[in-house]
């Protein structure tokens, strides 16, 4: 939904705004351009933006595959 979207906007402090539309009702979505790395678990480990190199993402990412360890299943056990 629009507000889901909003929530998540929020959360992960992107920006988001839908430009006018146009004859045909048609728009265009201005938006921050960042690339986030969530681990198996969903809990957020890193952000990517332009200015980042491919080696340096994907050392990144590496590095966080490496150290990766699940989290404890419910209830402690």
């Amino acid at each position: 939904t629009p507000e889901q979207v909003r929530a998540a906007a929020r959360a992960f402090r992107v920006y988001v705004s839908a430009g006018p539309r146009d004859a045909d009702g048609d728009y265009v979505v201005d938006h921050s351009v960042l690339t986030f790395l969530l681990d198996p678990d969903g809990i957020f480990r890193d952000c990517y933006g332009s200015a980042r190199t491919a080696e340096e993402v994907a050392r990144s990412v590496r590095g966080h595959m490496d150290s990766y360890e699940p989290l404890p299943p419910e209830g402690g056990q």
